[in-house]
């Protein structure tokens, strides 16, 4: 059964019973109340009759000069009263001495007859004669100074028809009544739970792939809340699956890449690898230009593997945040970029303040030193030869917190600005052909991105086509710059060349996602 049904028919049966039962209860009522009045009229009347009885008794007496009448006299006498009232005063009467009438104008039944003569002076009750209701009073009256007992009954025959008849009227008219507002009710509630149906059907639509749909809000009532919650859990869920297309489509197309990237090297290897068991007679100087080039290949995929590696352990763990002065950072950035410098004659010039307020921030060090090696290493890549990239530190307020924003800034050939969001995308390049030429695959400003994201930041862009880029990234400053700061450890130069050369072997053109809002 539907809820509109549910409703209907309990709230009809509730109305029909409510209504029916008052009805009844007035009905009820009013006949007890009518009763009652004539109760009270027929003990007037008796009491009146029996004055009556006495008087006319005295006043024969009187006549008859005697304080004795006889049964025919006293009948006389009785006769003669009745006759007088010509009816008005009771339908009939009758004189009991002990149990034996005396006089009677109607014969009342022996059970009616002992229950009256049972009880007390001036005593009422109702009997049923056939189809008539009869009202019988009782009293005990003296006469010729003997003991008599009184009867009248008086015909309440109309007072029950009355009742009859509206209680007949009454159910004529609920009959009626329960038609009528099972019409109204019916209307009202299908009205009232139309805004259910639409959210029904609105379900139903969206259960089965229609994520657009939504529901009509209308009025302030449950309803209108219930239908705001539903919109809320429809525009949750299509942002949901909308987020899952696009992950199951990004997935994809980087598995695609992946294989691509991979699959380059590979055929290489092979190749060489192949014509070298093949052939017999292979000069010096071909062994040596195909070694040179399976080398090549091989550091290739190292690289490729070791950014996917250090690109998904990046969002896995949380990052070892800890007081990095940029002062100290800039040296050795100076000392582990050379080598890449050197390959294109680049000049990286540092802008640090001298305030340690100012440069002193909360950042995971290993982290951070791969996010400038990535960001200087595209810088150098996007500007060519004889170029120079400027490393500035600078404070700022950004909706009302001071932040230490690191730049990288280059003068290179700059980024369509249609193109600028899609740049943190794995295995994105903007000029494949300039990027494999460096031997990039795609994925440092994807690693970049996840970097910045892991310290609650994000990786701002501001480029322009022949105008260069800058790429920004905004750290917490160390929450105490009155204290020393633990000085960073320092890699040698080892270490920190082999860091920079790894760096290197991912190349794309600029950093960085575009914020929605330029700082």
């Amino acid at each position: 059964m539907k809820l509109w049904q549910k409703i209907f028919l309990t709230t009809l049966s509730l109305v029909i019973v409510v209504v029916n039962a008052s009805s009844l209860i007035l009905l009820k009522n009013n006949h007890d109340l009518a009763i009652v009045h004539e109760r009270q009229t027929a003990l007037t009347r008796h009491s009146y009759l029996v004055s009556e009885i006495q008087n006319s008794i005295v006043y024969k007496q009187l006549v008859e000069r005697t304080e004795n009448l006889n049964g025919d006299q006293i009948n006389e006498v009785l006769n003669s009263v009745f006759e007088r009232q010509n009816d008005d005063m009771a339908s009939s009467a009758a004189l009991y001495f002990g149990r034996q009438a005396t006089f009677s104008t109607n014969t009342l039944s022996g059970r009616a007859e002992a229950i009256l003569l049972a009880l007390p002076d001036y005593s009422s009750t109702i009997v049923t004669d056939g189809n008539k209701n009869i009202l019988l009073v009782v009293s005990s009256l003296v006469l010729n100074q003997r003991p008599y007992q009184l009867i009248t009954s008086y015909d309440i025959t109309s007072t029950y028809t009355l009742f009859d008849a509206d209680f007949n009227q009454i159910r004529i008219i609920s009959i009626v009544s329960a038609l009528i507002i099972a019409g109204i009710l019916l209307l009202l509630v299908r009205t009232l739970l139309h805004p259910l149906q639409n959210l029904s059907s609105t379900t139903r639509q969206i259960a089965s792939g229609n994520l657009k749909k939504r529901v009509r809000v209308q009025g302030n009532d449950e309803v209108a809340e219930v239908a705001q919650n539903l919109n809320l859990m429809a525009d949750s869920i299509e942002q949901s699956v909308t987020a899952l297309k696009r992950l199951a489509e990004s997935r994809q197309v980087f598995i695609g890449n992946l294989t691509h990237e991979m699959k380059t090297p590979l055929t290489s290897i092979l190749g060489l690898a192949d014509l070298l068991r093949v052939r017999r007679e292979v000069s010096d100087n071909e062994r040596q230009e195909f070694a040179n080039i399976i080398v090549n290949e091989t550091k290739r995929l190292q690289g490729l593997s070791g950014k996917l590696m250090e690109l998904l352990s990046v969002g896995s763990i949380a990052p070892t945040l800890e007081c990095i002065d940029l002062q100290e950072l800039s040296d050795e950035l100076d000392v582990s970029l050379q080598p890449v410098l050197a390959t294109q004659h680049a000049t990286l010039v540092f802008e640090v303040p001298e305030d340690p307020s100012e440069h002193t921030i909360l950042a995971d060090q290993e982290l951070l030193q791969s996010l400038i090696y990535n960001l200087v290493d595209n810088a150098i890549k996007a500007s060519g030869k004889d170029s120079t990239i400027i490393f500035r530190v600078q404070a700022i307020t950004l909706q009302a917190e001071k932040k230490i924003r690191i730049s990288i800034i280059d003068n290179g050939i700059g980024i369509p600005a249609d193109q600028i969001q899609q740049l943190t995308e794995p295995f994105y390049m903007l000029d494949k052909a300039r990027t494999r030429k460096h031997g990039g695959a795609g994925l440092g400003l994807a690693l970049c991105y996840e970097i910045a994201k892991s310290h609650g930041s994000n990786l701002l862009i501001q480029s322009e086509l022949g105008e260069g880029t800058c790429a920004s990234v905004d750290f917490e400053p160390y929450c105490n710059p009155s204290e020393p700061a633990e000085p960073t450890k320092k890699k040698d130069k080892a270490t920190a060349t082999a860091s920079a050369t790894e760096s290197s072997k991912d190349t794309s053109d600029v950093t960085g996602r575009k914020q929605k809002k330029a700082v």
